[in-house]
């Protein structure tokens, strides 16, 4: 179980080390004077790269205020790392809206799990957004986040986010 997490991060941490010992190196270098010649590339993904790239699209692009009204939301994740991952994305509403994923806006969180995902493997799903005779203008931001799950779902090993914005006129 943990075995797993060790070695990438010893695999990361070494990956690190020989990126500092080349910029020092390079540094005593470029001050002796001496040319750099072409190295080989990195394996290694960049530093705070996105195992997920997230995308959404509301079908009417916005809402109306003091109407109860719908808004369907259909939430992409495309899986951009070289991996299978077991994924699974939470949407969340921010608290004190009238506006949830029910006729009562009373559910706030929204989860939906993806299965197995292959490395560029797209998918999607969709939900519906209701206001209520309460809900009132402006931009209410939607946190979207996209998880990497190792063996079943209650073990996270990456995540990425998003947070996206429904305007209510």
């Amino acid at each position: 179980m943990c075995g797993y997490y060790f070695e990438r991060r010893a695999k990361r941490f070494k990956h690190n080390l020989t990126v500092f010992y080349r910029d020092i190196m390079g540094l005593f270098d470029w001050l002796s004077g001496k040319k750099e010649e072409p190295g080989e590339a990195e394996e290694m993904p960049a530093r705070g790269s996105s195992p997920f790239k997230i995308s959404h699209k509301f079908s009417s692009l916005r809402m109306k205020a003091h109407k109860d009204s719908k808004v369907a939301m259909t939430v992409t994740v495309r899986n951009t790392s070289g991996e299978k991952h077991l994924v699974s994305v939470d949407v969340e509403l921010p608290r004190g809206h009238k506006l949830g994923f029910d006729v009562t806006s009373g559910q706030k969180h929204h989860e939906e799990r993806m299965g197995e995902m292959t490395s560029g493997a797209t998918k999607s799903f969709s939900m519906n957004l209701y206001g209520s005779s309460m809900t009132k203008p402006g931009e209410i931001p939607i946190k979207i986040t996209a998880y990497a799950h190792y063996l079943n779902y209650n073990k996270v090993l990456e995540q990425a986010g998003k947070t996206v914005k429904l305007r209510i006129i």
